[in-house]
């Protein structure tokens, strides 16, 4: 699936990204060791020592100064957030108080965050929430219903969340985000699909 999103994000479908530290270190993780906290991302059996490669792969970005400087310096050779830096698109990793490291460009500070996740939503013409449900309301409670096109007529912001569970979708409701709608499934299969629909509009359209 990390792959599969930053062919997406290299491709120009995605506009900005709102996330925490552990999209960005298991993101970085998978890219550098091919691992998920120490598991092969495919086959799912454990790696010799593979308990460490969170952290490295945590401690190599600092080490780098940045992800973008662990981009530019080659540490970083695919996934999500290689994809962002080499395409310009903006994103916020909001901090937690749980975080381990955290990574450099993770905002610690929790009203910087949301000011800095609102400058992004404020502009959103369709937002897509995947199996998160806390950033799912926060960014649900930030997102206006409508946007304002150049001409002053008005369209909606159209708002979907993506989880395997009802309990996720139904809360986001229940927060007052009244517009948004729930697609149940498993988001690794809502993204491969996303991803080959969008791949071959690209090809009839060559």
């Amino acid at each position: 699936m990390l792959f599969r999103s930053a062919r997406l994000i290299a491709a120009g479908h995605v506009d900005a990204l709102l996330a925490g530290n552990a999209l960005a270190t298991h993101d970085i993780e998978g890219a550098m060791f091919g691992t998920a906290l120490g598991q092969e991302l495919y086959a799912k059996r454990s790696v010799h020592n593979g308990h460490y490669h969170h952290l490295d792969a945590l401690n190599a970005v600092r080490q780098a100064g940045s992800i973008a400087a662990a981009v530019e310096a080659g540490r970083i050779p695919d996934g999500i957030m290689r994809a962002l830096i080499k395409a310009g698109v903006p994103f916020v990793l909001a901090g937690s108080i749980r975080d381990d490291g955290p990574l450099p460009e993770v905002v610690t500070d929790s009203r910087a965050a949301q000011d800095a996740m609102r400058a992004l939503t404020q502009r959103a013409t369709t937002v897509i929430a995947m199996a998160t449900q806390l950033h799912a309301i926060a960014v649900g409670n930030m997102t206006p219903s409508y946007a304002i096109n150049p001409d002053g007529s008005l369209r909606p912001v159209y708002f979907y969340t993506v989880d395997m569970s009802e309990f996720a979708a139904e809360k986001l409701a229940n927060r007052g985000s009244l517009t948004a709608r729930a697609i149940l499934t498993n988001v690794q299969d809502f993204v491969v699909t996303v991803e080959r629909g969008l791949a071959g509009r690209r090809t009839q359209a060559g």
